[in-house]
């Protein structure tokens, strides 16, 4: 059986860490791969099989809506949900191609919900 591999991208040490646990709870028995790069995040989801990515939007290396497009122009379909603070992130998100926004303080329950809502069969 296929084990979920939900890849976290966000240069905040306690975004991330918040990201990954709901992602742990959102989906129990996911494989939560960390990045605090997207630069290195992009190298690892265009190499290996990642079946949910969860990307901030405003990052030093490489922002979340180029990560999402290069990911697009890749033909890579898996779905994609930004998280962001920022007014304005989630139009250029959605411009970038990504499934789902969700500003980072109603991170919880509303990640949990994103999760649930792209990956229902693994989600619970």
């Amino acid at each position: 059986m296929h084990t979920v591999r939900i890849a976290v991208v966000d240069d905040d040490d306690l975004v991330r860490a918040a990201a990954c646990e709901l992602a742990r709870l959102a989906c129990p028995g996911a494989e939560v791969l960390d990045y605090a790069s997207a630069t290195y995040a992009l190298h690892e989801i265009e190499t290996s099989t990642v079946d949910l990515l969860i990307t901030n939007c405003h990052m030093p290396d490489m922002d979340g809506p180029s990560l999402v497009r290069k990911l697009r122009e890749l033909k890579l379909s898996l779905p994609i949900i930004m998280i962001s603070a920022s007014d304005g992130a989630q139009e250029v998100g959605e411009a970038a191609g990504i499934d789902r926004f969700v500003p980072k303080n109603l991170l919880y329950p509303a990640l949990m919900e994103a999760i649930h809502a792209l990956l229902p069969k693994a989600a619970g």
